[in-house]
């Protein structure tokens, strides 16, 4: 695959972009991560989203050696996680992605979950699923500090 990372950055700010998807209490790492990739902090000026709009952290997309790209919104979790805030945090990182992504790109869709800890009361909400165009996949959850493959690949 080639120019989906091109493509995707031709249609948002320079100014969202990041190079790392960390927050205070909380960071995935990238090391081993397909590449070229683009990561859109939802938190910076130039976001898609508003600042009062609800969001997840930053979407990863990223092309790979195969056919096809990935595309996996990231919501980092430093203290106790809400299951119905993180879910609806991702779908609308997922809803951004169905804008900025190309309706042609093959892409792997991984919404991903890094946390620190997760209540009892909370498990079992986390397996809800969050939809990206035909593909409906359900959190992928990894401790925060992981590496972002370790979502990606499972």
């Amino acid at each position: 695959m080639t120019g989906l990372v091109s493509e995707v950055s031709a249609g948002v700010s320079p100014d969202c972009l990041t190079q790392r998807c960390r927050r205070p209490g909380c960071g995935v790492s990238l090391k081993g991560a397909p590449s070229p990739r683009l990561i859109i902090d939802f938190d910076k000026p130039g976001s898609p989203l508003g600042k009062s709009d609800t969001r997840c952290d930053f979407l990863f997309i990223a092309e790979d050696n195969d056919e096809s790209g990935w595309v996996a919104p990231l919501e980092l979790k430093s203290g106790s996680v809400d299951a119905s805030q993180a879910i609806k945090q991702l779908r609308a990182g997922a809803l951004v992605a169905e804008e900025i992504v190309p309706q042609n790109a093959k892409v792997n869709f991984r919404p991903v979950l890094a946390y620190k800890g997760i209540p009892k009361a909370e498990r079992t909400a986390l397996k809800s699923k969050v939809r990206f165009r035909e593909q409906t996949e359900a959190l992928r959850l990894i401790k925060c500090g992981s590496p972002l493959t370790q979502a990606l690949r499972s």
